[in-house]
């Protein structure tokens, strides 16, 4: 997952009609981050929520070197180093929990559970759980402290990776269908969103922006629903609407017309239509 098209629209913050990505804020945080690798999409998507999003201008900052990465120990660096210093995901509260207070994975997931709740008795519990955990394993109480400072707020609102990146495949996904292929792609999406006109009215937008000819609804050319064919001025690709887009016409009209022009051509007038 490398193509440099792909890359080249996500940092344009061009993001219209992609998974995840399409919305204005996050077309302008992608559009900031430019993000270069796969993992930098995940880490958004986890990233772009509420709790967590606060935190994505560090997680930019950091990626270009406008703000240095702190560890507290250089133990974090290899939990840490994928998501620039910056904790996205449960699995890294867990591990950073494994490996400072000793504890399994399965007690450190208990201890994130907990820690999620926010409920100050539990809190100071799970503190004095962990500072001892640190002791044990050779950690001064400073750093010890550092580091239940910095997982602390994390620990209730960090997302799952899997989930994280199951959406940023999706994302990639369409957005390379669009950077390779934007006129079938905004075809595809139009035949899906056909019914709702919001997301219809941006996608003929974007087709504006990117040079991309609409045409109208043609009785021998259009399909029931959005096309693509060569537009007759430059042989590019173009976007036809359907003959559903037609007001208060139905596919029960439309079926028989295109059935018709399928077997005996091109319809010549409208007494040839009738």
């Amino acid at each position: 997952m490398d193509d440099a098209k792909t890359f080249d629209l996500l940092s344009s913050g061009e993001t219209a009609g992609i998974f995840q990505l399409e919305g204005a804020g996050m077309r302008r945080y992608i559009k900031e981050l430019k993000p270069t690798t796969f993992s930098d999409i995940s880490a958004m998507v986890a990233l772009y929520r509420p709790g967590p999003m606060e935190h994505i201008p560090t997680f930019i900052k950091a990626k270009h070197g406008i703000e240095p990465i702190h560890y507290p120990h250089p133990t974090l660096a290899s939990i840490l180093e994928e998501t620039y210093g910056v904790i996205v995901y449960q699995e890294q509260v867990l591990f950073i929990a494994q490996a400072f207070a000793g504890y399994s994975l399965g007690q450190a997931d208990i201890f994130r559970k907990a820690m999620g709740k926010k409920i100050p008795e539990v809190m100071r519990k799970e503190r004095r759980n962990f500072m001892a955990g640190a002791k044990r394993n050779g950690f001064s109480a400073e750093v010890a402290s550092e580091v239940f400072a910095l997982i602390e707020p994390f620990a209730g609102y960090a997302f799952n990776k899997a989930h994280s990146v199951s959406y940023a495949l999706i994302a990639y996904h369409t957005a390379y269908l669009k950077a390779n292929y934007p006129a079938e792609y905004i075809t595809a999406f139009l035949i899906t969103n056909a019914g709702q006109s919001e997301k219809v009215a941006s996608a003929i937008a974007e087709c504006r922006r990117l040079d991309i000819s609409v045409l109208p609804p043609d009785i021998n050319r259009s399909q029931a629903s959005f096309s693509i064919e060569k537009d007759s001025k430059d042989d590019a690709p173009a976007i036809r609407f359907g003959l559903t887009a037609i007001k208060n016409v139905g596919l029960g009209a439309i079926e028989p017309i295109i059935a018709e022009r399928n077997k005996e051509g091109d319809f010549k007038s409208i007494e040839d239509l009738c």
